[in-house]
């Protein structure tokens, strides 16, 4: 989101087990683990449409494992403020997108990250496959570049999207990196308990800047 000039938010692609859609990975105890949040049943053709449980022992079930797992680190103090906007979001929301957007958008906005976002829901491609609508949204924004994540490799067709004459370009986690190291791998919440929210809004900026010199 960093990187890019528009964010757009997939939840008008199917839902998917077992993935990141409605999980992160957290450093539980000295091992690295799942926080997961717990999804009904059916409504799995858009992320959209899923819905996730909804009741007041799931909720306290996962405040207390972000607690007991991110109080050892020596910025937790800022990470109780998001917890407690994850609890208002968890109650408010209805689907894994609407809680996940909200929660994304609250943290970059603490982080710095200005990007305009729009939801693929709004963009009326839902007509579009897999590669087809990636391309139509760069259409839609007018943009020559696109930029692909991690686990993209066995589903975009990189001769389609020449043959647009978009480039498909992969990003760098340089950034994150050089920020929290190894530890990238983690939620953001373990970066904002380890490292506090000012010195990684310096990193974003110091990159940006560095960005518009080049």
């Amino acid at each position: 989101m960093a990187k890019a000039d528009i964010f757009v938010f997939s939840d008008d692609v199917q839902y998917t087990k077992q993935s990141y859609v409605n999980r992160v990975e957290l450093l539980l105890g000295s091992k690295s683990g799942h926080l997961t949040l717990p999804v009904q049943k059916g409504n799995d053709q858009r992320i959209a449409d899923k819905l996730y449980v909804r009741d007041e022992a799931t909720l306290r079930k996962i405040q207390k494992t972000l607690t007991l797992n991110l109080a050892g680190l020596p910025n937790f103090f800022e990470i109780a403020p998001v917890i407690a906007e994850f609890e208002k979001a968890y109650l408010n929301c209805v689907t894994v997108a609407d809680l996940n957007i909200h929660m994304i958008s609250h943290i970059a906005s603490l982080l710095g990250i200005g990007t305009p976002t729009y939801r693929g829901t709004a963009l009326g491609l839902d007509a579009f496959k897999s590669n087809e609508r990636l391309i139509r949204r760069c259409r839609l924004f007018r943009s020559e570049i696109y930029l692909c994540g991690r686990g993209a490799d066995d589903y975009q067709d990189e001769e389609l999207f020449k043959s647009e004459h978009i480039e498909l370009r992969k990003v760098s986690y340089a950034i994150g990196q050089a920020a929290i190291g190894e530890d990238i791998k983690y939620s953001v919440l373990h970066a904002i308990a380890k490292c506090g929210i000012a010195p990684l809004r310096k990193t974003l900026a110091d990159y940006h800047l560095e960005s518009c010199r080049k």
